[in-house]
C-alpha cells in the first residue's frame, strides 16, 4: 500500500521529478482501493477476532443459549443437533468464564503486588522495585501450582537472598533485583523481624559467608554499568557492618577503601556539567556509606586491632580522615560536604575513644595527622560549623588526643596550648552557644585532670581564669545551665590538686578556695537531700525542715543572703551530678585548708554565723541519710565523697561533739548496709 501511495505523488530525488500519468495512474488508484477494501474487510476483522475472540465467542454463546431459535426441531436428528449446539455453546461459555476469571486474577495479582510494594516502602515511581515484588509473587504462585509445600517459609527476604546467591543468579539483573529488595527492607526501621532475618541469612551465619564476600566484592566494582549494584551493596553492607569481623573477611579493608575515593568527588564538585555533578553525587554517596561501614566496624576491638596493625588498614584510616584533613568545608562548600565531614569526625571520635594499646595507636594515628588537627581548630572558630554542631565532635576528639602524649611526642606543646586556650576562651565567653560552652567546660575538666602541664596552660590562658571559674561556680541562678557549675567545680578541684608550683597562680587559687569553701558548703547543707534526684522517677519523700530559725542571732545582712540562697536552692530538684562535683571540690579544699580546731570553728562561723548549735556531723548525717534512700550511681558517689570528709572531720573533732559523731557513724553504718543490698540486687 505504501508503494502505491508513493507512486501517486510526485517524488523528488537528486533534482529529478518522477510522476504517474494516464492509464498507469488509473491502475494505481484501482489497486489502492482494492488494498483498502482487503484491509477493511479481511485484516481488520481478523485482528479484532484475534484480540477479542474469547470475548466475542463468549458473548455469542451466551446469546445463543438464551435465545434458542434453531428453527423446527421435530425429528430425532434435529433434536440431536440442538443438544450438540447447546453443548458447544456451553463449552464456549465456560471457556470464556475461565478466561475472565484468569484475567481478574492477573489484575488483582498486580494490584496486590502494588499494595505489598507500598507496604515495604517501594514508591509508585520505583518501577524496578515494584517489578521485583511482582516477580516474587509470580514465582511464588508458579511454585505453589507445582508443589504447594515448596512455599513454606518463603517470604520476600528469602526470595531476595536466593536471587543474590551465586548459584541462583542467572543474570546480573537477578542479583540487582535481590539487592534492591534487601536495601529497601533494611531502610524501613519498623521492619525489625525482616532485619533480624536478613542478619541471619546474610550477616552472621556461617552459611552466609559467601554472600557477604560477594557483597564486599561488589564494593570494589568501578565499571559505570555497575553503579547501581555498587550503591545497593554499599547500603546493605552499611546496615550489616556490625556483623562483620575482618578476621572472616580480610579482603574487606581493600573493598571498603575503594568507596572512599575523594578525588572523583572533589573534581566533580568543581564541574558545572550536569553529568559530572551526578557522578560526583554518586561517589559522595559511596563515601557516606563507606564511612558508615567503617564506623560500625571499629566498634569491635578486634577489627580496630587488625586495621591499625596492617598497612592497608592504616591507609584506610587516612582515606577516612581525608575529608577533614583536606578541609573541604572551608575550601569548597559547607553545605555540600558537611554530611561527609560529620561522618568522618564521628569515626575519628570513636577511634580516639578506643581502649588499651590499640586505642593508643589509633590516637597516635589521628594525632599525627596535623592537617586534620588544623581543620578541627578551624571548625571551632567557624560560625557555619557551629550552626551544624560540628564543634561537638571536634571538641570530643581534641580532648581525647592528649591521652596519646605519653606514648608519642608528635603533639607539640604549642598545639596543645592553642587548644586549651581556645577551650578556656569559649567556656568563659557568655556570648557563645550554650552547648558549645558546655562542651568546652567538659573538655577542660578532662584536660585539667591529666597533668600539671595542662593545669599550667589553663592558668596562663587567661589572667583572671580563677575569678571567672569562681563566678560561674557560685552563680546559683544558672538553673538551666548547671553543667557550667559542674564543669567549673571539676576544673577548680583538678587545678587545686594538680598544680604544685608555689607561685602567684597557686596563691591566687588558694585565696579563692578559702572564699569558695563556706559558700559551697552552705549551699550543700541547705539542700533538702530527701528530694528525688533530677531525672529519676522515684517519688518525692517529705522534705526535712531546714534549721534556719536558729540562725536568727546573726547579722541581718548575712541572714538575708542565707535566706535568698535557701529559696534558690529549694526551688529546684536535686541535681546530684552537680552536687557530687560541688561536694568533691569542698572535700578537697577542706582536706588542704582545714587543719585544726581553729580553722574548723572559723569555717562553721562563716557557714552559720552566730549559730552555736551548728554541727558538721549533723549536716553530714543529713547528706548520708538523704543519699542512702535512692539506688543511683550519683547517690553512691555522694556517699563515697561524704565518707572522705567524715574521715577528715574525725581527725579534727577528736574529743568534741561525740554525740553528733556517734549518730553520724550510725547513719553511715546503716547506709553501708543499704549499699550492700543495692549491689546484691
Amino acid at each position: 500500500m505504501s508503494t502505491i501511495t508513493a507512486m501517486l505523488f510526485k517524488v523528488s530525488q537528486n533534482g529529478s521529478d518522477y510522476s504517474l500519468s494516464g492509464l498507469r495512474k488509473v491502475v494505481a488508484y484501482v489497486l489502492l482501493v482494492l488494498q483498502l477494501l482487503v484491509f477493511a474487510v479481511v485484516l481488520c476483522p481478523l485482528a479484532a477476532l484475534y484480540l477479542f475472540g474469547l470475548l466475542i465467542t463468549t458473548g455469542l454463546s451466551l446469546w445463543r443459549l438464551i435465545q434458542r431459535d434453531y428453527g423446527k426441531m421435530d425429528n430425532d436428528a434435529a433434536k440431536n443437533l440442538e443438544l450438540a449446539l447447546n453443548m458447544l455453546y456451553s463449552l464456549a461459555l465456560i471457556q470464556g468464564v475461565l478466561f475472565f476469571y484468569y484475567s481478574a486474577l492477573r489484575i488483582s495479582g498486580r494490584r496486590l503486588a502494588n499494595i505489598i510494594a507500598g507496604i515495604y516502602g517501594f514508591e509508585e515511581d520505583d518501577a524496578d522495585g515494584r517489578a521485583a515484588v511482582m516477580d516474587y509473587m509470580r514465582q511464588t504462585r508458579n511454585n505453589c501450582q507445582k508443589d504447594p509445600s515448596s512455599v513454606r517459609g518463603r517470604n520476600l527476604v528469602t526470595f531476595a537472598v536466593e536471587l543474590m546467591k551465586p548459584e541462583s543468579s542467572l543474570s546480573s539483573g537477578d542479583y540487582l533485583s535481590g539487592a534492591r529488595i534487601l536495601d529497601k527492607l533494611l531502610s524501613q526501621e519498623k521492619l525489625s523481624e525482616q532485619h533480624a532475618l536478613i542478619r541471619q541469612l546474610v550477616g552472621s551465619s556461617a552459611s552466609s559467608t559467601m554472600l557477604m564476600e560477594k557483597l564486599l566484592q561488589r564494593l570494589h566494582y568501578t565499571c559505570p554499568l555497575d553503579h547501581d549494584v555498587r550503591v545497593l551493596a554499599a547500603r546493605i553492607v552499611a546496615h550489616l557492618a556490625g556483623e562483620i569481623t575482618l578476621t572472616r573477611f580480610p579482603q574487606g579493608i581493600r573493598c571498603i577503601c575503594s568507596l572512599l575515593d575523594m578525588t572523583t568527588t572533589t573534581q566533580g564538585q568543581k564541574q558545572d556539567d550536569h553529568d559530572d555533578s551526578a557522578q560526583s553525587d554518586h561517589y559522595k554517596e559511596l563515601m557516606v556509606q563507606g564511612l558508615d561501614i567503617l564506623y560500625k566496624l571499629v566498634a569491635v576491638e578486634d577489627n580496630c586491632r587488625i586495621i591499625i596493625n596492617t598497612t592497608e588498614g592504616q591507609h584506610l584510616l587516612s582515606k577516612a580522615m581525608a575529608p577533614v584533613s583536606a578541609n573541604l568545608l572551608h575550601r569548597i562548600d559547607h553545605e555540600a560536604w558537611s554530611d561527609i565531614v560529620q561522618r568522618s569526625l564521628q569515626l575519628m571520635s570513636r577511634l580516639v575513644a578506643a581502649p588499651g594499646e590499640t586505642g593508643d595507636k589509633l590516637r597516635s594515628q589521628v594525632l599525627n595527622n596535623s592537617d586534620a588537627i588544623s581543620t578541627m581548630n578551624k571548625i571551632l572558630n567557624c560560625e557555619e560549623c557551629t550552626k551544624k554542631k560540628l564543634y561537638i565532635l571536634a571538641i570530643k576528639i581534641l580532648t581525647k588526643l592528649p591521652m596519646a602524649v605519653e606514648s608519642t611526642s608528635s603533639m607539640s606543646t604549642n598545639r596543645k596550648e592553642k587548644f586549651i586556650s581556645l577551650m578556656v576562651a569559649i567556656f568563659t565567653d557568655e556570648t557563645k552557644d550554650t552547648s558549645m560552652r558546655q562542651m568546652a567546660g567538659e573538655a577542660l575538666a578532662v584536660l585539667s585532670d591529666q597533668s600539671e602541664s595542662n593545669a599550667t596552660i589553663i592558668f596562663k590562658a587567661r589572667d583572671n581564669i580563677v575569678n571567672d571559674l569562681t563566678v560561674i561556680l557560685l552563680d546559683v541562678s544558672l538553673s538551666n545551665n548547671r553543667g557550667y557549675r559542674k564543669s567549673a567545680a571539676e576544673i577548680l578541684e583538678h587545678l587545686y590538686i594538680r598544680y604544685k608550683e608555689n607561685d602567684a597562680y597557686l596563691k591566687n587559687l588558694t585565696e579563692a578556695m578559702k572564699d569558695v569553701l563556706p559558700k559551697v558548703l552552705t549551699e550543700i547543707f541547705l539542700l533538702s537531700w530527701t528530694q528525688k534526684e533530677k531525672g529519676t522517677n522515684k517519688m518525692k519523700s517529705p522534705a526535712r525542715n531546714a534549721d534556719i530559725e536558729r540562725q536568727g542571732c546573726g547579722s541581718s545582712h548575712d541572714n538575708a543572703d542565707v535566706n535568698e540562697q535557701t529559696e534558690n536552692v529549694k526551688e529546684k530538684k536535686v541535681d546530684r551530678k552537680l552536687y557530687a562535683a560541688l561536694l568533691s571540690l569542698s572535700v578537697t579544699i577542706f582536706g588542704k585548708l582545714i587543719t585544726n580546731h581553729k580553722d574548723l570553728d572559723q569555717l562553721a562561723d562563716k557557714i552559720a554565723p552566730g549559730d552555736t548549735a551548728f554541727s558538721f556531723a549533723g549536716k553530714l548525717k543529713e547528706v548520708v541519710e538523704g543519699n542512702s534512700k535512692q539506688a543511683t550511681a550519683n547517690c553512691l558517689r555522694i556517699l563515697k565523697i561524704t565518707t572522705r570528709m567524715i574521715i577528715s572531720l574525725i581527725n579534727l573533732e577528736a574529743g568534741r561533739g561525740e554525740a553528733d559523731m556517734d549518730s553520724l557513724m550510725q547513719s553511715l553504718s546503716k547506709a553501708s548496709k543499704t549499699c550492700c543490698t543495692w549491689r546484691a540486687s
